[in-house]
């Protein structure tokens, strides 16, 4: 990548689904994206899916004893510990672990129970430093914590009013020891959690606007601060940032015309990447603490083109496709010389004469050839045209006068045995 910060590859797995998270996994050789649907992906580094969930049947009521989700996924995380484990959150009230080599059902099902004990959505999910531990938050503001290895039917730590219910929670993140959990509520609240007592929590931020689900918190890598962004219906979005202690505001800037939805700080490139609701994806960095990423496309210039690989613009550039229809089939290219033989050996481009028929395909043809033509003409000047509807009969007795004076072409012989003949024939009468 250069200072352009174009892509060099795009793909589009989910087919029209928007996508809602996307992670690398721990060995960074696989990522997992979940959507829309009810089905996540892992794909390698050239976008190659390798994996895909099974979806579940919609029609059976117990959600445990389908092979896959029946629903919108809310967000998907690798398991830190093993590379081919990773677990999923949907609105049909259940949170799922897959296994990369099991292809037939998820490996575990964790279904979610309110207070009343009817079945509650979860909005996020999240494993520990460890993967001790699971910590999901469903829609009616509960916080639970789950033993990775279970037991699933209770949950181990819960507190009931996390969070403000009917509000679906945006983001967990736990801190490196594994002991504090940071939250991002829909209540428009950011919180800091000690899963050792999760009575109450350490820390709360609050008026901090929130109205899409997928805002995100996150630690520093020093863990010495936190922040979080703003997503707003109208206006900007800002990045805010607090200190862990204490919870003071730090520092806050606005990222632009747009909301924040994802943001991520990395722990040894020391950079934080910004994605925005209109689409644009934002890095900061600092000249003098980040190191690489950004930096190295910064300062690489833009190679420049060579000759060969322009394409030139004022030329029809033609698209070869063997296979298409006749009449969506384009001419091919000819060269020069090419071109000038097919254009002589067809008749109608080369201007060529008609060619006069011999032989048996006289017949065939309908015109006729040139000395033919001439004779015609000649015939027509000395005689004139022939008369249309005129009587054979009547043709030759005009004649018949002039025979009976100038026998030129009736011998006198001829003539005398017509008179004999004529004699006998009245001596009979």
């Amino acid at each position: 990548m250069d200072a352009r910060f174009q892509s060099f590859r795009t793909i589009q797995p989910m087919e029209n689904y928007h996508i809602r998270s996307i992670e690398y996994s721990i060995t960074g050789d696989m990522t997992l994206l979940s959507s829309g649907g009810p089905q996540a992906q892992v794909l390698d580094r050239e976008g190659s899916q390798i994996y895909e969930c099974r979806k579940g049947d919609q029609y059976i009521v117990d959600m445990g004893q389908t092979n896959g989700h029946v629903s919108a996924l809310h967000n998907a995380v690798w398991h830190t510990k093993d590379r081919n484990i990773f677990m999923t959150s949907s609105t049909d009230c259940t949170v799922r672990l897959w296994d990369i080599n099991v292809t037939k059902n998820q490996k575990t099902v964790i279904k979610m129970r309110g207070s009343n004990g009817k079945k509650v959505s979860p909005t996020h999910c999240v494993f520990n430093k460890d993967s001790s531990m699971i910590a999901v938050v469903t829609v009616d503001g509960a916080l639970s914590l789950f033993p990775s290895k279970g037991p699933f039917v209770r949950a181990r730590k819960q507190n009931r009013t996390a969070h403000a219910s009917g509000t679906e929670t945006s983001c967990l993140k736990f801190s490196t020891d594994g002991n504090r959990l940071l939250s991002r509520g829909a209540d428009d609240t950011m919180k800091l959690w000690d899963i050792r007592n999760m009575t109450k929590p350490l820390n709360v931020a609050t008026n901090l606007e929130n109205v899409f689900i997928g805002t995100d918190c996150w630690f520093s890598p020093d863990e010495k601060f936190v922040m979080t962004g703003t997503s707003v219906k109208r206006g900007s979005g800002e990045l805010v940032f607090f200190d862990t202690e204490t919870f003071a505001e730090v520092y806050r800037f606005s990222v632009g015309e747009s909301s924040v939805s994802k943001i991520l700080w990395h722990p040894k490139l020391n950079q934080i990447v910004v994605g925005c609701s209109n689409g644009i994806v934002k890095m900061y960095y600092s000249p003098h603490l980040s190191s690489r990423g950004a930096l190295l496309c910064a300062a690489k210039t833009r190679r420049r083109q060579a000759k060969n690989d322009e394409i030139p613009t004022g030329l029809n550039q033609q698209i070869l496709n063997p296979y298409s229809l006749p009449m969506f089939r384009e001419n091919r290219f000819l060269y020069a010389k090419r071109r000038k033989d097919k254009a002589r050996r067809d008749p109608v481009m080369s201007a060529a004469p008609d060619k006069p028929a011999y032989g048996l395909d006289a017949h065939k043809t309908k015109g006729c050839s040139m000395s033919a033509y001439v004779s015609k003409q000649l015939a027509l000047d000395v005689h004139g045209p022939p008369a249309e509807e005129e009587d054979p009969r009547e043709v030759l007795l005009k004649y018949a006068e002039i025979c009976e004076k100038d026998p030129y072409w009736i011998a006198p012989r001829t003539v005398l045995r017509q008179r004999q003949s004529s004699r006998k024939s009245l001596r009979r009468h």
